[in-house]
């Protein structure tokens, strides 16, 4: 009998040595993924960061072509002006030489 209760002694020690590494090892498994699952959140918030730069981007970048599209749109206005001063300006000095031109053959 006393045979009989080593044995199942020892057959229970090898079990629980056997659950025990089972545990051991579910315990490793769970660790990793809850390491995974902390570096899937932190990836998560450097992607909504990344996002948020990009959107801030984005709208800047249209704030900027809309002052470009005013500026191109001001120019243009400046070029007919600078066109239409250069045209009365040619009138002014043909009309000066042509009197000045009179006033010299012109007798």
């Amino acid at each position: 009998m006393a045979d009989s209760n080593s044995n199942i002694e020892r057959l229970l020690t090898e079990h629980l040595q056997q659950d025990k590494s089972r545990l051991d090892r579910i315990e490793d498994k769970i660790d990793k993924l809850s390491d995974t699952v902390v570096a899937l959140a932190r990836a998560e918030q450097k992607l909504i960061g990344l996002e948020e730069a990009r959107a801030e981007v984005n709208i800047r970048l249209d704030e900027h072509e809309n002052r470009l599209d005013k500026h191109e749109a001001r120019l243009q206005d400046g070029d007919v002006t600078l066109n239409s001063i250069t045209k009365v300006f040619w009138t002014v000095v043909t009309a000066a030489l042509g009197a000045i031109t009179l006033m010299y053959f012109g007798k």
